[in-house]
């Protein structure tokens, strides 16, 4: 609660009498603060850049930070005491004022000719709400540089227990300086009750930081990291309130200046807490409302302990309701055996400490590479429109992270050896389905991935040294991954682990240098031998298609000669038939005709004259116009094709 602002005369109130000796009191603070920031900052960066994992330079980034504060209150009191000091000196003889007044500074020279308020501006720069936003910032820059969330453990040596006597020591005098500053009345010193929060926030922070250096090999980032929590929040409360004091309106010329560096929530710093006690005076100061006049809330302060009790003790019964998501099962153990396995939904038991649910795997498939380390980062996804990630590399001339070095047999000549190969041998596996298998997972291991690699490496071991180079490469590579399946399965089985193998997959086997350089020779040869075979399969098939053409086209050859043949012969015996049929019809004049018709096609296209010896003298003479062809086509068409004229006497 701060104090009404002081504009009468000042020369009978205590404080200002102190003014001058609590001025140097805050100054030689300040100046050794300031000497013990910069030599803790040196040390901090130095620590930081030897070993940034270490979890000095977050202990002495830490302590820096809250000293800064510290040393921030000390100086704005500093000021306000010289303030008061100035106030309570003897005034001044006019021609000692004419002497002491100050030389104009360059922007109130600049105002003159340029029309800006630089004497404003000026004061704002030199305000003490810009100085403790400024100050803030850099608390909150050297309090999260030594953020970090993986420190590593301190070496088991004197300077951690050095450090704990200075931090041991530093907390005594802190402490001292932080009874006194609360003990002082705020007549003789206004400014003690504010410096006193953050005395007790640096002890707190001194504090925080013991646990980190007596447990040097704990690892919880959250043990180191909690007092900057606490100097962080301060500095923010610190940035808000400089930021906030340049709106608010200036006081009046000759006002006693306010105190800036000052924290509620270092104020809550105080045992037993009592929040409800500074609400009810915040309320009563800033608008006089006495909250212990309310009869209402008189109610409720005697009954918040019994009901804060109640709703505890039915959180508490809460404590026995578990849910079970679908993809999960939940083992409920009563004190502390388990009982029963539970399925996915909502149960309820005994509260805890006497009754808990621990959540089990419900068919969640993992894949597990044999030779990955246990301590392996995950590869990030890659992008389907980038390059390939490096575990889709198979060539055997590279090196892969999740190979496994197996030794197999060789034979040289007469002699036998070994051989050393690379295999990338992975396995699909889930926890049982079962409530035995969730029981046995569960209580029987303490980390599955790692109980399955070694007994997966194993089983490699003894499966890999019966083989040899050629066995492996060749078609017994499926039937090495059925029985590696089988093998593990029943070892993780004799350990009652409660794990399913789904299926092993032999990835890649790479053979070493030498072999995998003449196996590359022959897989080459082996391609080669595939083409030639395939282009002389292409050459026959070829030469058989020509052939079959060939054949084909002789025989519909033959087929139309025959044809032809055929039909001539029948067109032959049909005119035969015919003939001879007519010969039996017609007689000699028929023979006559088809001899009159054979003489002209042999006499050609001479004119004939034809006189027939039995025509007699009174019979009139007969004239033939018919046509007859040549000899020549008739052997052509079998058929008369231009008519001729005959004439017969």
């Amino acid at each position: 609660m701060t104090e009404p602002t002081q504009c009468s005369p000042f020369s009978s109130q205590a404080r200002y009498s102190l003014a001058s000796s609590q001025a140097m009191l805050a100054a030689r603070v300040v100046f050794g603060l300031g000497t013990a920031i910069f030599l803790m900052l040196v040390m901090a960066l130095l620590a930081h850049i030897f070993e940034s994992s270490s979890r000095w330079p977050a202990l002495l980034s830490n302590n820096a930070a809250v000293l800064i504060l510290l040393a921030v209150a000390w100086y704005n009191a500093q000021r306000i005491c010289q303030w008061r000091a100035i106030i309570f000196a003897p005034t001044l003889k006019p021609e000692d004022a004419a002497e002491t007044e100050p030389l104009p500074m360059i922007y109130q020279r600049l105002g003159a000719l340029i029309p800006i308020s630089f004497k404003r501006f000026g004061a704002l720069l030199t305000s003490d709400g810009i100085g403790l936003a400024a100050m803030a910032a850099f608390v909150l820059f050297v309090a999260l540089s030594g953020w970090n969330t993986h420190y590593v453990a301190l070496d088991e040596g004197t300077v951690r227990w050095v450090a704990v006597g200075i931090i041991a020591t530093a907390m005594f005098a802190t402490l001292v300086a932080e009874r006194h500053l609360a003990a002082t009345a705020s007549e003789a010193w206004p400014e003690a009750k504010f410096i006193a929060p953050i005395l007790r926030v640096t002890l707190a922070v001194q504090l925080l930081s013991l646990p980190a250096l007596i447990f040097p090999t704990t690892n919880l980032s959250l043990l180191v990291n909690l007092p900057a929590i606490l100097v962080v929040l301060v500095a923010i409360e610190f940035l808000l309130r400089g930021l906030f004091s340049l709106f608010t309106p200036p006081g009046e010329e000759g006002c006693e200046p306010k105190f800036l560096a000052q924290s509620q929530l270092a104020a809550q710093l105080v045992w037993p807490p009592r929040p409800l006690l500074f609400l009810q005076r915040e309320l009563h100061h800033h608008f006089g409302i006495d909250l212990r006049q309310l009869w209402a809330f008189t109610v409720l302060r005697r009954a918040f302990l019994p009901v804060l009790a109640v709703m505890l003790f039915c959180g508490w019964l809460l404590t026995g309701m578990q849910q079970v998501s679908p993809t999960q099962r939940g083992i409920y153990e009563r004190f502390g055996k388990p009982v029963a396995v539970l399925p996915s939904g909502l149960h309820y038991g005994l509260p805890w400490p006497f009754g808990q649910v621990i959540l089990a795997e419900n068919g969640q498939v993992h894949e597990l590479a044999a030779g990955e380390e246990a301590d392996t980062p995950a590869e990030p996804l890659a992008n389907a429109e980038g390059n390939a990630p490096q575990s889709a590399d198979r060539l055997w001339d590279a090196i892969h992270s999740f190979d496994k070095a197996q030794i197999i047999a060789s034979q040289s000549g007469n002699q036998q050896g070994l051989q050393i190969i690379n295999s990338d041998v992975r396995f699909m596996w889930r926890v049982g389905l079962t409530d035995n298998a969730a029981l046995a997972a569960t209580y029987n291991s303490v980390n599955l991935p790692e109980l399955i690699r070694s007994a997966a490496n194993q089983v490699l071991v003894h499966q890999f040294s019966s083989l040899t180079l050629e066995q492996v490469l060749g078609e017994q590579r499926i039937e090495l991954a059925s029985q590696i399946n089988q093998a593990v399965q029943q070892k993780l089985d004799g350990l009652h682990s409660g794990v399913e193998l789904l299926s092993t997959v032999v990835e890649a086997i790479h053979p070493p240098a030498g072999a995998a350089d003449a196996f590359h020779g022959v897989q080459a040869a082996q391609i080669a031998a595939q083409a030639l075979v395939s282009r002389e399969r292409g050459h026959a098939a070829e030469l058989a298609a020509s052939a079959q053409t060939t054949a084909t086209t002789r025989q519909n050859q033959a087929q139309m000669n025959a044809t032809d043949v055929t039909s001539k012969a029948q067109s032959t015996a049909v005119r035969f038939a015919a003939q001879k049929q007519a010969v039996a019809k017609s007689g000699q004049v028929f023979v006559d005709e088809l001899w009159f018709s054979q003489l002209h096609q042999t006499l050609g296209k001479s004119p004939l004259l034809i006189i027939d010896h039995r025509i007699g003298a009174t019979s009139q003479p007969t004239i033939d116009l018919r046509e007859f062809p040549s000899l020549s086509q008739a052997a052509r068409k079998d058929a008369p094709s231009k008519p001729t004229q005959e004439s017969s006497r």
